[in-house]
């Protein structure tokens, strides 16, 4: 999990042109405590392919490579309908078309582990959001946000023990709710995808630490600024190993 640098939103999709108008109808229905149904604004293509492109094809939690079409859900970061364990809460229906709101996430972390979930911290629910005039950034949510926060400050892994490797482990407790409640970080199939990756590491950081010729060491360099780009699978990974290696 990284923090997610985005650029400006394409124009002319149907979330810009529409979700004004979509609001004024939820906000009605709320006002006189009627039930609504949300237009999916978010499922045009346009606003699809820009949330898929700034977050180089991976899923906002972990990392992995998904299809644009076929395994990626535009994902709710606070959840529009409804929100687990908060009684009465009618969700953030005022973020639903949102672009600080939305991100791409696999259908593991979105549809097995986040769900409706948006815990506070203890003692803090009296501080979560109930409507538009609400101060958001008084919130003090458990989930790490990818877009405001750079989750590589609260998640480590394990790289030693052979049982657990390549398992995350959240420095505090929100890292540790993270990475082992509200995604799919340390699922087990997640988990098995990015271990594969450990071999190609250890050969890389092996390279660059053993006096290699010239040549070897210059494709050693190049693969670690690959493992640890943006645009690679699993990149937050790669950088904590690599700083633990020394490499960086």
């Amino acid at each position: 999990m990284i923090k997610i640098e985005r650029g400006e939103p394409p124009k002319g999709n149907k979330l810009d042109r529409r979700r004004k108008k979509e609001l004024q109808k939820i906000r009605k229905a709320v006002s006189s405590g009627k039930s609504y149904r949300f237009e999916p604004l978010w499922s045009d293509p346009k606003v699809k392919k820009f949330l898929h492109k700034s977050q180089h094809g991976k899923c906002c939690y972990c990392e992995r490579k998904r299809d644009e079409r076929r395994e990626s859900d535009v994902e709710h970061f606070r959840p529009k309908a409804k929100v687990e364990g908060a009684r009465n809460h009618r969700g953030y229906w005022w973020l639903a078309y949102s672009w600080e709101n939305l991100l791409i996430a696999c259908k593991t972390c979105n549809q097995k582990y986040k769900k409706s979930e948006f815990p506070m911290r203890d003692g803090a629910e009296s501080k979560r959001a109930c409507g538009e005039n609400s101060a958001l950034d008084e919130e003090e949510p458990i989930l790490l946000n990818p877009l405001e926060e750079d989750p590589e400050e609260f998640i480590d892994y394990d790289t030693e023990n052979s049982r657990f490797m390549g398992k995350a482990v959240g420095k505090c407790e929100r890292g540790r709710r993270t990475v082992n409640e509200l995604t799919g970080i340390n699922d087990t199939e997640v988990m098995n995808e990015r271990v594969g990756k450990i071999r190609h590491y250890r050969m890389c950081a092996l390279a660059l630490g053993n006096g290699v010729n010239d040549e070897l060491r210059t494709e050693a360099e190049r693969c670690l600024r690959e493992y640890i780009s943006s645009c690679s699978p699993f990149s937050g990974f790669a950088r904590f190993y690599f700083k633990k290696m020394g490499c960086l």
